[in-house]
């Protein structure tokens, strides 16, 4: 009632959320203009460099593959070719005609994935063209924005002779907003650490920035109001330069009103300001509400204003020190299951890092102005600001690599279920208003001891409860192109993987199946299984290998079949498996391994098997839990799967069809022997060799079997508690009840 700024916020939100589940963000999937030769023809609204070359943002453009323009207007990101230089480009403003190659952002298709499309889609981005060129420009420029453009370029170039390739990406982004320069390795080091707010335009420096004009104006003797406005000013302007993003508009909205408070002599209420940032964003672009930038930026601060207060109660101690532990631990709390949404992992020390990390902020932002400022009139001015600033980024980097030995540094928990975020915020509510009404100030150093213990135990409690329980086991088969890789899951979360790789995507394991495992709260892969040693299906695991501890996952065991034919990919994934500590272990016909109740039983090859290429020595394993049972074949064929056919004893539940669905492969006799109920096959989309086969699918069609395809339907998740079935489709909602077992498709997991 005290804060109708709220209350409103509040409903907007709901009536946001509720439109936008009924009619989801329109997001531009039509995949079949990836690769052609297009012309677009827009303003330009921005211009920045990445990865030595220049991008263009195209606002309201128009595409033509032809002679035409279409009448639909799109936001684009235009990547020219490496010859164009920062001079040579149109000013902003300015109505540009480009060429190039248009592709479509791609869509997260695997659980935990990152969804590109809609990360750009919140930035209102909604397709891009690469390698393109400049056919035209005409119009007027926009004179503001382009000179803050060219002013951003400038100190950019002097932050690079200032600071050197090792630091100055870091001081780009964290002054100017640019990114693109930053090495990956430091990003995933702080981001490990749970600093990364280092490492952006964050409200904080926007909140420095902006209290160190309006201060210096007023002690130069202009009255309030004046410094108010050129403040504000100086505040937006920055906040344009750098790109303007979501926590950098909340920021400068909050701050505005904060001045107008100091201004006309009223109370200034952080949770009422919060609340009107919220709402201008939102009804500009609604978009926000899937941005996890806007997320944790307004949750650090609603964080901020509503557990620390509460602490303030508990522990009403005046200290520096101890303020800034409130102050960090009141974020945590309030953003913890928000954040194990988005990164499915918690930075354990992270409270504690930022205690040294935050205080020398503002120092940092200070001396690298100073240097950029400098260096702007004459370079070897902004040496010594430089230095300083050297020595707080060395520190940073120093305690961070610290921070990585430790144990427990980063702890993998998944990604929370809704039911989870739900308990989680009311059980705080709770605690909040029983803090509130309960809890007075006063009290004897051994009373503050013990609430300082429980509050510590109840943060302890919340961090080790698990979030991603399963109760039964799990087969997925994620969607990683060309390739195979399927997941499975016991009851007791142990992971055992058969192949990962890919032949048309690079990366996999670190976009993709990195990520799923994750997501799902697994660190390790148990037991990892390669049927043969085609870059198709081992790929992924050679990446694994090759990560770092910190950043991979680990596997523990690798299974290899027991070939005559150990060829040079064969043994260099026995050398990288060897190299990370994993055990290697040989599997033949009649070999079984058991994991919590499942048992895995070797089908194929024979010891010592000899074949003229890997396809004929691919492990074919069936898999056997209760009455559910599991065929993975690789991509056998030929006089494998003549052997698989004689060997099978009964009809399986599950078939893992070989060679992605290959006419070649899965027989009609073979088909016939194994009966499946589910047909599972991994294909890449747009594959050059057309798989899934027609002939295949006739023949899988007349056996009765219903067919999942990745390149159709994204991840296929099967769950099972061994007497009855569920199947979840990545992608493509659909229902179906098929007789003998229960079955449920439907799309998201």
């Amino acid at each position: 009632m005290k804060r109708p700024a709220c209350f409103a916020a509040l409903c907007l939100v709901c009536a946001l959320f509720l439109i936008m589940r009924l009619r989801p963000p329109d997001i531009f999937e039509d995949d079949t203009l990836s690769g052609r030769t297009a012309k677009a023809f827009g303003t330009l609204s921005d211009k920045y460099e990445k990865n030595g070359s220049f991008c263009l943002i195209l606002s309201d453009a128009r595409l033509s593959q032809g002679s035409t323009f279409e009448k639909e207007k799109h936001d684009i990101i235009v990547k020219l070719s490496e010859r164009a230089k920062y001079n040579d480009l149109p000013q902003i403003g300015k109505k540009v005609l480009v060429k190039g190659r248009v592709y479509v952002f791609e869509r997260a298709r695997n659980p935990g994935q990152f969804d590109m499309a809609l990360f750009e889609k919140c930035r209102g981005i909604d397709l891009q063209l690469t390698g393109a060129e400049i056919a035209g420009v005409s119009g007027k420029e926009k004179r503001i924005p382009e000179s803050l453009n060219r002013l951003s370029y400038r100190t950019a170039t002097v932050f690079d002779s200032l600071y050197g390739k090792e630091y100055s990406g870091i001081i780009k982004a964290m002054v100017l907003g640019r990114k693109n320069d930053m090495d990956p390795e430091i990003k995933e080091l702080y981001t490990r650490a749970g600093v990364a707010h280092v490492l952006c335009i964050s409200g904080l420096h926007i909140s420095l920035l902006g209290c160190f004009f309006y201060k210096g104006l007023k002690r130069c003797f202009l009255p309030r109001a004046p410094a108010a406005i050129i403040s504000t000013g100086l505040l937006f302007m920055y906040a344009v330069m750098t790109g303007m993003s979501v926590s950098a508009e909340r920021a400068v909205i909050m701050f505005a009103l904060l001045i107008l408070a100091d201004c006309i002599g009223r109370s200034y209420d952080l949770l009422s300001a919060l609340a009107v940032a919220g709402c201008i964003i939102l009804l500009q672009n609604p978009c926000s509400l899937y941005d996890t930038a806007f997320i944790l930026s307004f949750g650090a601060v609603l964080g901020a204003g509503t557990v620390k207060p509460a602490f303030d109660r508990i522990f009403p101690v005046k200290n520096r020190i101890i303020d800034a532990v409130k102050l960090s631990l009141s974020i945590t709390l309030f953003t913890f299951p928000v954040s194990l949404y988005f990164y499915f992992q918690v930075p354990a020390f992270a409270v504690f890092l930022n205690l040294l990390i935050v205080p020398l902020m503002g120092v940092l932002l200070i001396t690298a102005l100073l240097a950029g400022g400098l260096g702007l009139i004459f370079l070897p001015l902004g040496i010594m600001p430089a230095k300083a600033g050297k020595l707080i980024l060395f520190i940073y980097e120093g305690v961070c690599r610290i921070n990585d030995k430790l144990p427990f540094s980063l702890l993998i928990k998944g990604r929370p279920g809704i039911v989870y975020i739900i308990s989680y915020y009311l059980l705080l509510i709770l605690s909040l208003f029983l803090i509130e009404r309960y809890v007075r100030p006063e009290g004897s150093p051994v009373m503050l001891q013990k609430r300082a213990g429980l509050c510590l135990g109840v943060f302890i409690m919340v961090m080790a409860v698990p979030v991603n329980m399963i109760r039964t086991p799990s087969v997925t088969m994620l969607d990683i192109g060309q390739g195979d890789c399927t997941c499975i899951e016991t009851k007791s979360g142990r992971v055992i993987m058969i192949d990962c790789g890919s032949s048309d995507e690079s990366m996999i394991a670190k976009y993709k199946v990195v990520p799923f495992l994750k997501s799902r709260g697994r660190s390790c892969i148990d037991t990892a299984v390669m049927t043969h040693a085609d870059s198709d299906h081992i790929s992924g695991f050679e990446e694994l290998f090759n990560m770092s501890p910190k950043e991979g996952i680990r596997i523990k065991n690798l299974i290899m079949p027991d070939t005559a034919l150990k060829d040079e990919a064969y043994l260099n994934l026995v050398k990288l498996a060897e190299s990370r500590n994993t055990k290697v272990l040989l599997i033949k016909t009649g070999d079984v391994f058991t994991v919590d109740g499942i048992s895995f039983s070797c089908l194929h090859p024979d010891s010592g098997y000899e074949c003229a290429d890997r396809n004929g020595y691919s492990t074919v394993l069936l898999m056997e839990y209760k009455s559910f049972s599991a065929l993975f074949t690789g991509d056998v064929e030929g006089r494998g799967e003549e052997t698989v056919t004689e060997r099978i004893g009964k009809s399986c539940t599950l078939l893992k069809c070989a060679h992605h669905g290959s006419d070649n492969s899965t027989p009609e006799e073979f088909l016939k022997k194994v009966s499946p109920k589910l047909t599972f096959i991994s294909a890449g989309r747009d594959n050059s060799y057309g798989h899934p086969g027609r002939k295949l699918l006739q023949r899988l069609e007349e056996t009765g079997t219903e067919v999942f395809v990745t390149k159709e339907r994204g991840a296929l998740m099967l769950v099972t508690d061994g007497k009855s079935v569920k199947v979840t489709t990545f992608l493509k909602r659909v229902r179906k009840e098929v007789t003998l077992f229960r079955f449920l498709k439907k799309g998201g997991f």
